[in-house]
């Protein structure tokens, strides 16, 4: 059936209609044919039946084809009008309903409840539905040079007022180029109805969205997907570009991603993460290995739970060189650059100094040592200035600004040219950055877009 995925239905009809008509002669060509016995079907007369029965579920695919495409064309024409009637006929029962109730009588058969409109449904995704399966809105040049917008009609009916070119002269006629858009994300132009828009108004092709989405599944930084700070979530414009079973992963992830203290199987092969439903008294049994772990110290163990030599050694490690843990998940965080407010991985926000919820504390903002080596590195990217005082003063103007911007949005950036390290991935790109204009951090274009 992909070969006819392209071709208008009344001449995919015909061709397999020619295809069935040759196979029925040839059946009857070898008809008493051959040496076999009588009531057996030879390997050659298999293949043909094998041959036709494909060809009939053909035939039966492509008219369930006109049959959709002539509903939604259906749909599409008098969708108001249908839901003006249906609107109507919801008004009238539920007048009948409170007559009934007045009048003390049983209403029966009451039509259940419905909602005229469709919140998952909106102008976009339904004119991208249509482009994909209806009729796909085009540009073609005008005679005087212009591009002009247009219809082109993929699935047309038999009954279609319009007179039907032939195949040949439709074969030799130039298909209209169709609307084209960039992707955020890899700059490619394409076809606007396999971009999904984010919230944020960026547009994603299908390769990008499932590489966001994947990466999402093993970074908790990355999760739940976003662009300019906005949670791209699994909608009706977003689903019909992923996978099931990716939709079913980020689901199961999700569930993951909002639990708070997470408790993973401490088998190292399994490493699974341990459902609420699975934990009782303390104790989370691994539906994959039966592994049963300790939800206090993560272990195996049976009885009390012992002391977590190993934990203790980490904790004691973090207390040596100044780290932080994390409240909600549990986790240490080691500050390198920028001010003292923490924002995890699980998006928990403390304080670095005190570990306490973030705004909860009297703490400083700013480490004067840590403030002072980020402005010096800060600087160092700048081209070398002749004059020591220009040089002090723009260094102070680097560390009141830091101070100023430890809480930066992270709105305007620019594109620096060079080979770079992203200091939120990690990553080195050998060409570019973008580097924030408040704050002077530098990231990738992932980082910018899903990350901060």
């Amino acid at each position: 059936m992909d070969m006819f995925a392209n071709m208008d239905i009344a001449t995919a009809a015909l061709m397999i209609q020619l295809q069935l008509d040759d196979s029925n002669e040839l059946v009857e060509s070898f008809a008493g044919k051959g040496k076999g016995r009588e009531g057996e079907l030879s390997d050659s007369q298999i293949a043909f039946k094998l041959y036709r029965e494909d060809l009939e579920l053909s035939v039966a695919l492509v008219e369930d084809r006109k049959m959709s495409s002539s509903i939604a064309q259906a749909c599409q024409m008098d969708g108001d009008v249908l839901v003006e009637s249906l609107s109507q006929e919801q008004a009238a029962a539920g007048d009948r309903d409170i007559a009934c109730r007045l009048g003390g009588v049983r209403a029966h058969h009451a039509l259940p409840p419905w909602t005229v409109g469709s919140e998952s449904l909106d102008d976009e995704i339904l004119e991208k539905l249509r482009a994909l399966y209806v009729t796909a809105p085009v540009e073609e040049e005008s005679l005087d040079g212009q591009l002009v917008k247009g219809r082109s009609d993929r699935f047309a009916d038999d009954y279609d007022e319009q007179v039907a070119e032939s195949s040949a002269w439709a074969a030799m006629r130039n298909p209209p180029n169709q609307t084209k858009r960039s992707c955020t994300a890899c700059q490619e132009h394409i076809i606007f109805f396999q971009l999904a828009r984010a919230p944020c108004g960026h547009e994603y092709c299908r390769d990008c969205l499932r590489g966001l989405f994947l990466a999402s599944l093993g970074d908790d930084s990355l999760f739940p997907p976003r662009c300019c700070r906005q949670s791209i979530t699994t909608g009706s414009s977003i689903r019909m570009f992923l996978t099931s079973d990716l939709i079913q992963r980020y689901e199961q992830k999700k569930i993951e991603f909002d639990t708070p203290d997470r408790t993973y199987c401490s088998n190292p092969p399994c490493s699974a993460f341990i459902r609420v439903e699975n934990i009782a008294n303390e104790q989370a049994s691994c539906p994959n290995c039966l592994t049963v772990t300790c939800t206090i110290c993560k272990a195996s163990h049976t009885g009390d739970c012992p002391e977590d030599v190993t934990l203790q050694q980490a904790l004691d490690a973090a207390e040596e060189h100044g780290w932080q843990r994390c409240f909600n998940c549990r986790r240490l965080v080691e500050l390198e650059i920028g001010c003292n407010h923490i924002t995890c991985t699980c998006r928990a926000e403390f304080c670095y100094i005190c570990g306490e919820p973030w705004k909860t504390c009297g703490c400083a903002q700013w480490n004067e040592d840590r403030l002072l080596a980020r402005a010096n590195q800060v600087v160092a990217r700048q081209p070398a200035r002749v004059a020591p005082p220009e040089q002090q003063g723009f260094f102070a103007a680097i560390v009141e600004n830091l101070r100023d911007r430890h809480n930066c949005d992270h709105e305007t950036w620019k594109y620096v040219r060079g080979r770079h390290q992203c200091e939120e991935c990690r990553d080195t790109l050998p060409s570019y950055i973008f580097e924030c204009q408040q704050c002077n951090i530098q990231a990738c274009n992932r980082c910018r877009r899903n990350r901060l």
